[in-house]
């Protein structure tokens, strides 16, 4: 399905858009991608995307009763605030996340740590949001036509999506900006483990691909979609 013109939403293939999960441009993106048997939704965004979400799933047809999945790159809360609302919505919706991430996603196991100290005290107290995952996911499985690409580092189980078929990449946090340059790992402080994280994107520039959609930050089409990524690498120094 074709989705026209929308103020929150970006067709970067057939079949596959990323939407604005807050009203600021590029600031949080999730993907939206058509199946045959309907939606799966990369990523929720915080609680105040679910509507922003809702609206986009309307304008292509079936609203919140098409959607069918929802798979977390990881556990960070910019990335799975908004499944509780998410879930209210369309309650028979499967979720998904890689192993590591599930567990703590569900609740089994704490957040893991990030290596900026004042996030690590601002977030000590924190809880994972304690929702069911129907099911857990490893390196080289496929959603929704993309395969599954283990980019840790920025968590211990994160992970980055390619499409083989037409090179379209999501690389979730491997790369990110915030709030304008492109950085491995969006920033330092945000990993769990800066070294991995830089491990982890030089391995994702070995793989083929020609469109990069990041979680933050605008997408890079075109001849120098590796060569900017490649530069973000170049001038990280996470020793």
């Amino acid at each position: 399905m074709s989705l026209p013109a929308h103020r929150m939403a970006e067709r970067l293939a057939p079949g596959v858009y990323r939407v604005d999960a807050l009203r600021l441009r590029n600031a949080i993106s999730v993907l939206l991608i058509e199946e045959d048997d309907g939606w799966t939704l990369v990523d929720t965004g915080v609680a105040s995307s679910v509507p922003r979400i809702g609206e986009v799933l309307s304008a292509l047809g079936p609203g919140f009763d098409g959607l069918r999945r929802v798979f977390l790159t990881h556990q960070h809360t910019d990335h799975t605030g908004g499944l509780e609302g998410i879930l209210e919505r369309a309650p028979e919706a499967e979720i998904w996340a890689p192993e590591h991430e599930a567990e703590v996603i569900s609740g089994r196991r704490g957040y893991d740590p990030q290596s900026g100290r004042l996030l690590r005290l601002m977030s000590r107290n924190a809880r994972p949001p304690g929702v069911r995952v129907d099911r857990a996911l490893r390196e080289g499985e496929t959603v929704a036509g993309f395969r599954l690409i283990a980019t840790p580092g920025h968590t211990p189980g994160h992970v980055s999506l390619l499409r083989d078929a037409d090179g379209l990449l999501f690389t979730a946090d491997a790369f990110g900006c915030m709030p304008r340059r492109l950085r491995v790992g969006v920033r330092r402080a945000f990993c769990t483990d800066p070294p991995l994280a830089r491990r982890s994107a030089q391995r994702l520039l070995e793989e083929d691909f020609a469109v990069a959609a990041m979680s933050h930050g605008p997408v890079l089409r075109g001849a120098r979609v590796r060569e900017r990524l490649a530069r973000a690498l170049q001038e990280c120094d996470y020793a």
